[in-house]
């Protein structure tokens, strides 16, 4: 092999990134680019893929991955394509993560976006670091079981990724209420994503669950909010467990009035407090 056959110029490597973006595939492996250019050294190789890198036609999505994101020009502003073109790709089959999109980011996919989000919030079974793709920066949270969360798939024309239900989107939005600006937040996005959420939907998720503090702050929540049929699958699900008066947020304040049914304390400031 010469020293010129050993070189891999960035024509040829163009020519491999623009055929697989012709056929939609934007998501590659080193040994896959390899593959497609015999007879090319993996250090000639690398060299040309940073190169394409530095140019904003190629992103890394993480050191040791060896998984590669082609950026097809009407993506260049934005330094990425979106992420239902590679999210399912990098964590599932490249780095066999089990994954839900979830909370806020989870909330917006059914149209409850009262706020701008600015991360994209992502459960996963082992703590990672954030990692940022472009303009897309990636917030990993930790959840155990995630093999009991009821998905789903969240499909675009550009790809698609795990997303959990509405039902237990809901309930975690409760339980992780902190982490999100507080309850009125949360109130405020349940308020148009509970219409997303259907009787039999709440149920699967509350079994999955298995939550009572939590599952008593919805309760709450689905009555102040008139949702009487949410309520009720939520008061059935409770109905003969030991049940103990939690706070809505914040902690105990013996004065505040109890949400008799759900055995919520409701503090009267709560909302203004909070907006």
């Amino acid at each position: 092999m010469t020293a010129h056959s050993a070189m891999i110029h960035s024509g040829s490597l163009s020519s491999v990134l623009d055929a697989a973006e012709r056929t939609g595939k934007l998501n590659l492996r080193t040994e896959e680019i390899r593959v497609a250019l015999p007879g090319v050294t993996l250090t000639a190789l690398r060299q040309a893929l940073y190169r394409q890198q530095r140019r904003g036609r190629l992103l890394r999505l993480s050191r040791g991955a060896d998984h590669w994101l082609i950026v097809p020009l009407q993506h260049a502003v934005v330094g990425a394509p979106p992420l239902e073109a590679w999210l399912d790709r990098y964590l599932g089959k490249t780095l066999h993560t089990p994954y839900y999109v979830a909370l806020l980011s989870a909330a917006e996919t059914y149209g409850a976006s009262p706020y701008a989000v600015m991360v994209t919030q992502v459960m996963v079974t082992d703590p990672r670091r954030p990692i940022t793709v472009g303009r897309h920066e990636i917030v990993f949270y930790t959840h155990a079981q995630i093999e009991r969360v009821p998905t789903r798939w969240h499909e675009t024309p550009n790809g698609r990724f795990r997303v959990s239900t509405a039902e237990w989107t809901a309930l975690e939005l409760v339980q992780r209420s902190a982490l999100l600006g507080g309850m009125a937040r949360v109130r405020e996005v349940l308020h148009v994503l509970l219409g997303a959420c259907s009787p039999s939907g709440l149920s699967e998720a509350l079994n999955a669950f298995q939550e009572t503090p939590t599952t008593q702050r919805l309760g709450t929540l689905l009555a102040m909010d008139g949702q009487e049929a949410l309520a009720a699958v939520v008061a059935n699900w409770l109905h003969g467990r030991p049940k103990r008066i939690v706070p809505l947020e914040g902690k105990l304040v013996a004065s505040a009035p109890v949400d008799a049914t759900f055995k919520v304390r409701l503090p009267p400031d709560l909302w203004s407090a909070n907006t």
